[in-house]
């Protein structure tokens, strides 16, 4: 099975999501996420409130999930890299990959608990659409 890398910006939001669903659907560990906000992992140590209030709707736990930074190695040892934010945020070294893959996906962050559901919903049919 493939190794899947979901990146985002800061790893609290869209791509523990994504990584979330990859790995529920998949009823694997093939999925991991990070982000490409260097403060980010020192701001929090997992996915923010709201990311896990609307997954455990879903019923998945995301509570104990680590806010990862993106690293060369994650990106080496993935078959598929899905980029989740705007590029010009994204370090080279992810962009230089052959693996990339852009979803257009809007960050939640900062926003409403409704707009996290609407976003959790793309995002849940989006990994549904890649692994069919």
């Amino acid at each position: 099975m493939k190794k899947i890398l979901f990146i985002c910006a800061g790893n609290v939001a869209r791509s523990q999501m994504a990584e979330a669903f990859y790995n529920k659907f998949t009823d694997s560990t093939n999925a991991t996420s990070a982000g490409v906000l260097d403060f980010t992992p020192k701001k929090y140590a997992h996915p923010i409130p709201e990311v896990i209030e609307v997954m455990k709707e879903e019923g998945i736990d995301v509570s104990q999930k680590k806010v990862k930074l993106v690293t060369p190695e994650m990106v080496l040892s993935a078959d598929k890299v899905f980029i989740l934010c705007p590029e010009e945020k994204v370090p080279d070294f992810v962009l230089k990959s052959s693996a990339i893959t852009r979803w257009e996906i809007k960050d939640p962050f900062d926003s409403s608990t409704a707009n996290f559901r609407i976003v959790r919903d793309q995002i849940k049919q989006k990994v549904r659409d890649l692994i069919q």
